[in-house]
C-alpha cells in the first residue's frame, strides 16, 4: 500500500514540475512575473485587441519578444500615472464598457456573445479597456505636455506637401542678402549660405565676403518676383535661406522672414489634420526615449 502512495505522490509531483517547466517564466519586472502562457494568450488574441484598442496594438504583426515588450510598457504606464494619481478602476472601466454598449446598441448579453466569436473572454476583454484608458491618460498627461508643434512647423509641412501645386500662390516677407559675383570667384554657392549663417549668429562674415547688401522685402507678392526667385523660394521654408541665384551680376540668397498663402483655405483646411499627424509622430519619438529613460528606475530581467 505505502509504496502505490508513494508513486502516485511522486506521480503529482512530475506532473506539476512539468506544468511549471512547460509555463516558463519569460520576464520578471520588479517582482512582477510574466509567463509564456501569458505571452501566448495576448498573441492568440491580437487581432481582437487590435480592434479593441488600436492605439496600444498598433503594428500589423508582433513578434513575441515585442509583444512582451510591449506588455512590460503597459505595466510601467500604469505604474507612472499611479504616482501621479490617476487609478483606472472597475467602476470607471464598467462605465467605459456600458458607454460601448450604448454606442453600438449592444446589452450585455450581445456583447458577451460578439466577444466569444472574437475569441476573447469578458475578463480580458475588461483588462484591455483598462489598458487603453490608462494609455490614454499616458499620453495626454505625460507625453502631452511634452509635444509641441509651432505654426511654423506646420506651415513648413504643408509647403513641404505642396510645393510642385500650381494653384497656390504666396506672399513673402524676406531679405536680400547678395554679394558681388567677383568676391564668389573659387567658391560654391553653398559657401555664401554658410556666411550668411555665421553672419546671423555672430553678426560677422567670414568666407571672404566683404561687400554684403541686405535689403528688406515686405508684402512680396510670388507674381512680382523673377521667375528664377519663385523657383528659389518655392521650396524653401520659413526660417531658412533660399538657395543662391546670380542676378544682374551679384549672387543673391533670400532669407525668408515670413511666407503666406495668398489664399489660405487649403492651409486651413488641411491644418488640423497635420497638426495630428506632426503631434503623433514627435510623440511616438518622445514615448521611446521616454521609455528608455523610465526603465532604469526598473529592475527587469528576459528570459524569452
Amino acid at each position: 500500500m505505502f509504496p502505490l502512495i508513494l508513486t502516485l505522490l511522486l506521480s503529482v509531483s512530475s506532473s506539476h514540475a512539468q506544468d511549471k517547466l512547460l509555463d516558463k517564466i519569460v520576464a520578471v519586472v520588479n517582482g512582477r512575473v510574466y509567463s509564456l502562457s501569458e505571452l501566448k494568450r495576448v498573441d492568440a488574441t491580437l487581432g481582437a485587441r487590435r480592434e479593441i484598442s488600436p492605439f496600444l496594438y498598433a503594428e500589423k504583426a508582433y513578434k513575441q519578444t515585442e509583444l512582451l515588450d510591449l506588455m512590460i510598457k503597459t505595466q510601467v504606464i500604469r505604474d507612472k500615472i499611479g504616482t501621479q494619481g490617476y487609478v483606472v478602476g472597475d467602476d470607471a472601466v464598467e462605465s467605459r464598457i456600458s458607454m460601448t454598449e450604448q454606442k453600438l446598441g449592444l446589452n450585455r448579453d450581445s456583447l458577451l456573445e460578439f466577444l466569444k466569436g472574437k475569441g476573447v473572454t469578458y475578463e480580458e476583454y475588461f483588462e484591455i479597456i483598462r489598458e487603453a484608458m490608462e494609455y490614454n491618460l499616458f499620453t495626454t498627461r505625460i507625453i502631452g505636455p511634452l509635444v509641441t508643434v509651432t505654426e511654423q512647423e506646420l506651415k513648413n509641412e504643408f509647403y513641404k506637401r505642396h510645393s510642385n501645386d500650381k494653384a497656390l500662390s504666396f506672399t513673402y516677407e524676406l531679405v536680400d542678402f547678395s554679394v558681388p559675383e567677383s568676391e564668389t570667384k573659387g567658391k560654391t554657392p553653398d559657401t555664401f549660405v554658410l556666411a550668411l549663417k555665421d553672419y546671423q549668429v555672430t553678426g560677422r562674415l567670414g568666407y571672404g565676403y566683404q561687400d554684403l547688401d541686405a535689403s528688406p522685402l515686405e508684402n512680396i507678392k510670388e507674381d512680382a518676383l523673377a521667375s528664377s526667385i519663385q523657383t528659389a523660394l518655392s521650396k524653401t521654408p520659413e526660417g531658412n535661406f533660399a538657395p543662391p541665384i546670380v542676378l544682374g551680376g551679384r549672387l543673391h540668397s533670400f532669407y525668408v522672414k515670413k511666407k503666406d498663402l495668398v489664399e489660405s483655405a487649403a492651409y486651413m483646411r488641411s491644418k488640423e489634420r497635420l497638426e495630428e499627424e506632426l503631434f503623433t509622430e514627435k510623440s511616438q519619438s518622445l514615448t521611446a526615449n521616454w521609455f528608455d529613460r523610465e526603465y532604469t528606475n526598473y529592475y527587469i530581467k528576459k528570459s524569452l
